[in-house]
């Protein structure tokens, strides 16, 4: 079979496909609640306070307000580099369960010689 008949035959089954597909049918009474929410005239609070944090009076001042505080978080966590600080020694408790690179490769033979 050459390069073209192969081409052929993908495009046939690819027609050949859509023999049997249906109409799709949407779920019962999807217009009647599509219908009620678009006619419906009160909002609920996630609805109000969208409305409200996108309007351009409140949502400027609000992010100038969260870029200030952010501002101020990372001025205040700066520390003066020519501030004295004192070394405390730390004494870390030893483990007599930890092991050395030369035990970890030690090959253990467990079948009798």
């Amino acid at each position: 079979m050459n390069k073209k008949e192969k081409i052929n035959e993908l495009i046939n089954e690819a027609i050949n496909s859509v023999d049997n597909i249906q109409r799709a049918n949407p779920m019962p009474f999807l217009l009647t609640r599509v219908n009620a929410r678009l006619n419906k005239k009160e909002k609920n609070v996630w609805e109000k306070a969208g409305w409200l944090i996108g309007r351009p009076a409140y949502a400027i001042p609000g992010l100038a307000m969260l870029i200030l505080i952010n501002v101020m978080v990372v001025v205040s966590n700066r520390t003066d580099p020519f501030t004295a600080t004192t070394e405390q020694p730390t004494q870390y408790p030893t483990d007599e369960f930890s092991y050395t690179v030369s035990t970890i490769y030690d090959i253990e033979n467990p079948e009798p010689q």
